[in-house]
């Protein structure tokens, strides 16, 4: 029986299959409905509640689920969780930003809950996924997708599906070296791509402009260093502080030793950006191609290109509807 919800826009679409995808994030959970085609027709969101135990975690995520359906059974669901995965993707084996998942079995626990298949992705493969089928990704058959935001975060697209890697963990772009005696990273190693072109990366770089270039107008920031966020140093960039350009200029030479890195060893020429940084595309995204055009064969030059995400903060609800739509019919059509 094919069912009728009204679209988030007003027009009527048919659902054949209920199927939710869910942005699991540190502070809230966004899931949405997915339509007949690559639409989301209902959405809802939640806080995660992360202080109040695996339990009550699993039951308002179910909830949430429920939301969305109300009155019928769900097809299947879909999850993108910022973590480390299993190689079956059914444990979250390490999450950041939601310890309490640490070890979980989310898969088998939410599936008997659920009554219905659940599929579990990092949320960074997810969204790659997203914008692959109803982002900036459709007609690119090879790219890869990150995000800029306090890290980096990333998912491979070959021949139009998620490349997971022997170990699931392919598409690590925020941990490729870029300058091997550089910054110290957070996991622990010097000079990857995300101690050198994260939102942090960039605060870091400006707040030492703030504290020690007199020319620059980021030093109004000396009393107030916490309020130098990558937007404020963007601002001072576009009115032409010079020491902001330059914090943007050496962000953008560590993207593109990276993506240059990328197009030698898979000849991708596709790179979609997305993350809260990405705000300052037409600012940096000029300097990564130069540079990047530079570091690629000529053979390669005027085919890479650096394309701004199109999906927002919703990638990772859309890939992760589409893994499980994905999962229930089984294909990755």
């Amino acid at each position: 029986m094919v069912m009728y919800l009204r679209e988030l826009t007003g027009r009527t679409q048919a659902v054949k299959h209920r199927i939710i995808g869910c942005d699991v994030g540190g502070t809230a959970i966004k899931a949405g409905l997915l339509g007949a085609g690559a639409g989301i027709v209902r959405r809802d969101e939640m806080s995660t509640c992360c202080d109040s135990g695996r339990e009550r975690f699993v039951n308002r995520l179910c909830d949430l689920v429920a939301s969305l359906s109300p009155g019928h059974a769900v097809d299947a669901v879909g999850l993108g969780i910022a973590g480390i995965l299993d190689t079956g993707r059914t444990t979250v084996l390490e999450s950041p930003n939601m310890p309490l998942l640490d070890g979980l079995a989310l898969k088998p626990i939410l599936e008997q809950k659920l009554r219905c298949p659940v599929v579990i992705e990092n949320d960074a493969n997810a969204a790659a996924l997203g914008e692959l089928r109803a982002g900036a990704g459709r007609g690119h058959s090879q790219f890869l997708f990150f995000t800029l935001g306090t890290g980096i975060g990333s998912g491979l697209i070959l021949n139009e599906r998620l490349w997971l890697g022997e170990m699931g963990k392919a598409g690590e772009f925020g941990h490729v070296t870029v300058f091997p005696e550089g910054e110290l990273c957070g996991c622990g190693k010097r000079g990857c791509l995300e101690a050198h072109a994260s939102g942090t990366a960039i605060i870091k770089m400006a707040c030492d402009s703030a504290m020690h270039d007199e020319q620059s107008s980021l030093r109004c920031y000396r009393d107030c260093i916490a309020g130098i966020t990558p937007e404020v140093v963007y601002h001072h960039a576009c009115e032409g502080d010079a020491a902001s350009r330059m914090v943007f200029q050496a962000m953008a030479r560590a993207l593109a030793i990276a993506m240059a890195g990328v197009n030698h060893l898979l000849d991708i020429h596709t790179f979609i950006v997305g993350g809260g940084v990405s705000g300052a595309y037409d600012l940096f995204c000029p300097m990564v191609m130069d540079e990047l055009n530079r570091r690629v064969f000529k053979l390669s030059r005027g085919r890479v290109r650096l394309i701004r995400a199109q999906l927002g903060n919703d990638a990772g609800m859309y890939g992760a509807a589409f893994a499980a739509r994905d999962a229930l019919l089984g294909s990755n059509a």
